[in-house]
């Protein structure tokens, strides 16, 4: 319970911190700067290397794949009746199926589930980060093209993979993996990768913003109600269904019910979607994912 109350300071910290002008608009990509380029490959390089990889980690791999694909079958199908405009929908699409997994999913899997889960975390977070950089692209650009041919976009979406650190990280992992389990690297990486929680949600927290609600609220709340609800319970019934149990499902499961992942953003702003609509929705899902966390976490205990 402790950890729980750590991530509400850290956010509250975060908060307050932008609200009293104690830090400066955009300070907060100093931060994150610090989880992507130090801390999440330190989680990678610590964990990685501990893995007993077998095949039911393609089953993490899969959910995230899968939660998007629900995602645009929801809003596509909805739209029928809404009459909303292409570069909203996909705009709805894009930030609805995506989960945070790792600047708010690693906290919460560590006072969840334990640190050691963060092996499985892991997986899933790789995953989803490679889906919005393909799918993601794909289906941004299908709106509006920012591309003059398709080798520039492919150049992009190769460039995005390659220069992100934690991809590159579970690579190194991978390769130099008995290198890596030292105790001395050991120690190194764990103190390192206790960084990730409190400063990814500081960043977090200096970021909550919870403008247009009364001009964008169905769209707001439909893409709340898949991205909380809907697309992530779906997924457990499935898994529930095929009979899945242990730690290990209830993880992979718990990454989904993750708020909307914050980097979704910056693909919605370089193809100019809707990126007002997508930084409320952002802001309002993190903090109702926090709250509806312990929740979901029983209900996946309980049926998992």
């Amino acid at each position: 319970m402790s950890n729980f109350f750590i991530i509400l300071f850290c956010l509250i910290v975060g908060y307050c911190f932008r609200r009293f002008n104690l830090a400066g608009k955009n300070d907060y990509r100093i931060v994150n700067n610090w989880v992507i380029y130090v801390g999440l490959p330190s989680i990678a390089l610590l964990h990685i290397p501990t893995i007993e990889w077998s095949i039911t980690y393609l089953f993490t791999g899969l959910l995230p794949i899968v939660l998007f694909g629900l995602s645009y079958l929801f809003f596509n199908t909805i739209n029928i009746w809404l009459k909303y405009s292409r570069r909203t929908v996909v705009t709805l699409t894009i930030v609805s199926g995506l989960s945070n997994t790792s600047f708010v999913g690693f906290p919460l899997i560590i006072t969840f589930f334990g640190a050691e889960q963060l092996k499985v975390a892991i997986v899933s977070d790789q995953i989803t980060f490679l889906t919005l950089s393909t799918l993601g692209v794909l289906l941004a650009a299908s709106t509006k093209s920012v591309f003059l041919t398709k080798r520039e976009k492919t150049n992009f979406i190769i460039k995005r993979l390659f220069t992100f650190p934690p991809f590159l990280a579970c690579i190194a992992a991978l390769f130099l993996g008995d290198l890596l389990v030292a105790k001395d690297m050991g120690e190194f990486f764990n103190a390192l990768a206790a960084t990730v929680s409190p400063m990814a949600l500081f960043s977090i927290g200096m970021q909550l913003r919870f403008k247009n609600l009364d001009k964008e609220v169905r769209a707001i709340s439909l893409s709340l109600f898949f991205k909380l609800l809907l697309g992530p319970f779906t997924l457990l019934l499935i898994t529930y269904f095929l009979d899945f149990q242990g730690i290990f499902y209830q993880v992979s499961i718990f990454e989904m019910f993750m708020p909307c992942l914050v980097a979704s953003s910056i693909i919605i702003e370089k193809f100019s979607l809707n990126i007002k609509l997508s930084n409320t929705i952002i802001g309002l899902s993190i903090v109702i994912g926090l709250l509806l966390s312990f929740v979901w976490y029983s209900v996946i205990n309980t049926l998992l």
